[in-house]
């Protein structure tokens, strides 16, 4: 049974409805419903976009913890936005090893996701963990947003779709070649440490 997160996709698609919503969100909520169908009871698991593609980030066994807010540990859907961030196409991010954990490497890593946007020729650079809850739900809101407009340029014709796809498989491969990175770094302090310890 899920717990009730603060994002909620229902909660989400009844606002991007309203009346009140950014234009751009009543276009693709509408245009999206037109060609996949109303959205009415369902979840992002029920999504094309999440099955095909966002969920083969979802790693069961991640060989690492993510630093999120603290006072946020429970609010949110952690998995999916981990998701959401690294399967983005608008965004970029690193997966950084926490500094405490590299001076002392026990248990499983520590890992800061810092996130890049490039907006209004402004470039803009937050960590994860040092984000408020509002900020939270915004990337949410913009990654979710994001996805309904790929699987509807994805439906605009060949091209389009064969476009949209290659994005989305180099970012699969940028993201397996960063958890590598990440694991030989984590071997390597873990040698270290063992090393020191026969000094």
């Amino acid at each position: 049974m899920k717990r009730n997160f603060l994002f909620n996709y229902g909660a989400f698609i009844d606002e991007m409805k309203s009346d009140d919503a950014d234009p751009r969100y009543q276009k693709t909520v509408s245009k999206y419903e037109e060609l996949f169908g109303s959205q009415d009871g369902l979840t992002m698991d029920d999504q094309a976009f999440y099955k095909e593609y966002l969920s083969q980030f979802h790693d069961q066994e991640k060989p690492f913890r993510v630093a999120v807010p603290q006072e946020l540990g429970e609010d949110f859907d952690w998995e999916l936005l981990y998701c959401l961030i690294f399967g983005s196409l608008s965004s970029n991010y690193s997966l950084d090893l926490d500094k405490e954990w590299k001076e002392n490497p026990e248990g499983l890593p520590l890992v800061h996701i810092t996130i890049t946007v490039n907006s209004n020729n402004q470039q803009v650079t937050k960590t994860l963990d040092e984000l408020w809850s509002f900020q939270i739900l915004r990337l949410y809101e913009i990654y979710v947003n994001e996805q309904m407009d790929l699987a509807i340029l994805g439906e605009d014709g060949e091209m389009e779709k064969k476009g949209v796809d290659s994005e989305k498989e180099q970012k699969l491969q940028a993201y397996h070649k960063k958890v590598s990175s990440l694991l030989m770094e984590v071997k390597s302090c873990l040698s270290l440490q063992r090393l020191l310890a026969t000094l």
